[in-house]
């Protein structure tokens, strides 16, 4: 499978990552007392777009490629916008354009409490692994990006134990392909929907969630199901955007969110001081 260009450079480590986001939620803390939700974007042009047109779209009005279009589409989460609890999407991929939002948010959103396609998905390896190794052996000998993938899922430990650590975004399309001709498809469909129902939690469980694991590495996962007008939206707080400011960025910025924050992964400042 071909993997978008702006998921390709992950922090190869799980440790680093974990450690720089919880070291920049800190820094945010001491601002806003409360835990945040972000949207994180990849590329300046399409921040720009968002900015001018003050809205975050869902999927099927723009044409962004996705990380995780068949797991979403098991899911019924294919058509949606995606959020994460702190500044996952920056210390994974390094994404320098964030949105961020009020936790009082989640009332208007689907909450996961762990990373529902990246449980979904282990789900279905894990499955075969213990039931049918026949099959996992034929999909990890599928090419050689299965092999790597499933080699790290059965060698690499993590918190001590190994089959937790799964890339599958590199390899799903083939892992699609797989669970669309296995024997008993019926079973794997509803292992991704019974993963999906046990991750999900709803308003104000949500919210106590989120606070309670926000600087630990479990990495919720938030839904928007409609298109979020950030200009009217009264949970949105302003950006994070790591570093220098580009200058159309710094003028779409004043002219037209000047009473919103800005995060630079050092300090906070109203738009309008910067």
């Amino acid at each position: 499978m071909t993997v978008a260009k702006h998921f390709k450079k992950q922090v190869a480590s799980i440790k680093r990552q974990m450690k720089e986001r919880k070291s920049l939620s800190l820094k945010f803390l001491k601002y806003h007392k409360h835990p945040i939700i972000v949207h994180s974007v990849h590329h300046e042009n399409v921040f720009n777009k968002i900015l001018e047109d003050g809205k975050l779209k869902i999927p099927r009005t723009h044409t962004s490629p996705k990380k995780t279009p068949y797991i979403e589409r098991f899911l019924g989460i294919d058509n949606c916008i995606y959020y994460s609890l702190g500044f996952v999407y920056y210390s994974s991929y390094k994404w320098k354009y964030n949105l961020i939002f009020d936790i009082k948010f989640l009332k208007i959103l689907v909450y996961y409490n762990n990373s529902v396609n990246f449980q979904a998905a282990r789900a279905i390896v894990n499955y075969w692994y213990e039931n049918d190794f026949k099959y996992f052996e034929k999909f990890s000998n599928t090419n050689n990006v299965t092999k790597e993938v499933i080699n790290r899922y059965l060698t690499e430990p993590y918190n001590g134990k190994v089959r937790k650590i799964l890339d599958f975004w590199k390899i799903e399309k083939e892992l699609f392909e797989y669970i669309d001709s296995y024997k008993n498809k019926k079973e794997l469909i509803k292992i991704i929907k019974d993963t999906g129902k046990k991750h999900l939690l709803k308003f104000p469980s949500s919210e106590k969630d989120a606070i309670d694991c926000y600087l630990e590495e479990k990495a919720p996962e938030m839904i928007g199901k409609r298109e979020n007008n950030i200009l009217k939206n009264p949970y949105f707080l302003g950006f994070f955007i790591y570093g220098k400011l580009e200058h159309k960025l710094r003028s779409i910025l004043k002219e037209k969110y000047s009473d919103k924050i800005l995060f630079d992964g050092k300090d906070i400042k109203k738009i309008k001081d910067i």
